[in-house]
């Protein structure tokens, strides 16, 4: 049993290295047919008989039109006649909410008497005040109104109420306009995230495509080998030829697990040493053959491995 637990782990092993190989040689293959996506090389493809590469030279440049029109609009509209670059909208924004602010503590000191907006909606201090020195609420008011004055340094009410209406209504319009600045910021940032994403898009925009054309190519690959292999040996027959041959080197190298390793281990597990053996000894002279093509040094294999891989005629 050691002996075969052995062979697993280098069955393993090298196939862990040829699927590495085969990826590289996907890769290499893929960089030839490839090697960017400009519309001679899609063409080119297209001949070929990769159907998808024509309609990719269409999608390509619709793509970049739509991007080239997209920016174009995002431009205009954030400096256009209406628009504000942001570096303005901060500064005017930084400079209102600094005269809100300014407001803010002389309203606060006038509203932290409990009756000062009832003073102010009464018309305290003004000839609209309508109480009489019979009423006792006239009294109350009175009182409320020097506590008041105390609490503003001892101006007359009369003063404070005129300055604390000015700057309510001063800091109505402030908020009013630092809302509608604070919006047209976050619409400017938003604006400047798109535009950012455009232009990455369009300055990366073929090796997008280039990816994005790639991925079909190599889908096309493995879900039709075969066509796909007639198509690009028309182009690049060797490196087509070292594509597929990495491709059944993984497939012939996994297949000798499953019919004699994986049985060998079982039928060890069950005490049947006789068919473990057996196993075994098909095994190892077929594995001998793979291991001539386990990260060669130079061409040892007389075997004409293009038979088998291409039409006889074709080769």
């Amino acid at each position: 049993m050691a002996h075969l637990e052995r062979l697993i782990k280098e069955h393993g092993d090298r196939h862990r290295r040829f699927q590495s190989n085969y990826r590289s040689r996907t890769e290499h293959l893929l960089a030839h047919l490839l090697p960017d996506v400009e519309t001679s090389t899609l063409n080119r493809l297209s001949k070929a008989g990769f159907a998808f590469a024509g309609e990719m030279v269409r999608s390509i440049e619709r793509d970049r039109l739509r991007c080239e029109a997209e920016l174009a609009a995002l431009e205009e509209d954030g400096s256009g006649k209406n628009g504000t670059e942001p570096s303005e909208v901060t500064l005017e924004l930084e400079k209102l909410e600094g005269h809100f602010e300014a407001l803010q503590p002389f309203l606060k000191k006038c509203f932290d008497h409990p009756r000062f907006d009832e003073l102010l909606l009464e018309g305290y201090g003004t000839d609209e005040y309508s109480k009489k020195i019979w009423h006792v609420s006239y009294y109350l008011d009175r009182r409320a109104a020097k506590e008041i004055t105390q609490l503003c340094d001892g101006r007359t009410f009369s003063a404070i109420r005129r300055e604390a209406i000015q700057a309510l209504e001063a800091s109505n319009v402030l908020k009013e306009r630092i809302r509608s600045l604070r919006e047209r910021k976050q619409t400017l940032a938003a604006l400047a995230v798109q535009k950012s994403k455009l232009r990455d898009r369009l300055e990366s925009h073929q090796k997008i495509w280039l990816a994005s054309a790639r991925r079909k190519l190599h889908d096309l690959f493995e879900s039709d080998p075969e066509g796909s292999l007639e198509k690009s040996r028309t182009l690049f027959a060797d490196e087509t030829y070292q594509w597929r041959l990495a491709k059944e080197l993984c497939k012939e190298h996994w297949d000798l697990a499953v019919r004699y390793l994986q049985p060998a281990r079982e039928a060890g597990d069950k005490g049947l040493r006789a068919t473990c053996a057996k196993m075994l000894e098909e095994y190892e002279p077929l594995i001998e053959a793979m291991k001539r093509f386990d990260q060669p040094t130079a061409p040892t294999e007389t075997i004409d491995w293009k038979s088998f891989i291409f039409k006889p005629e074709d080769t």
